[in-house]
């Protein structure tokens, strides 16, 4: 099944980690983290123009990284302007 997150932008159910919260989370110096790790590896992308409200994190459910820590080639975060309490109803 694919998922609207934004601005035409469609996501399988099945590759969807999970919805983030904007507000709070990226307070945490993990997720900040995490996030410029991402962003400097081109692995960040943006339904939509408007003002992010959260971010889905995304990763191909047949492929595997050759250790748990490894980050895969496939793993995404989309920042989106829906919020995560409309992407769970979806």
């Amino acid at each position: 099944m694919l998922i609207h997150i934004g601005a035409g932008y469609l996501v399988k159910e099945e590759n969807i980690i999970g919805y983030f919260d904007m507000d709070g989370k990226v307070d945490s110096a993990v997720t900040k983290e995490f996030l410029k790790k991402m962003e400097k590896s081109g692995c960040c992308d943006t339904a939509g123009t408007d003002l992010p409200r959260s971010f889905v994190l995304t990763a191909e459910k047949n492929r595997s990284a050759k250790k748990k820590t490894e980050k895969r080639s496939d793993d995404k975060v989309i920042f989106t302007h829906i919020s995560t309490q409309a992407l769970k109803k979806r």
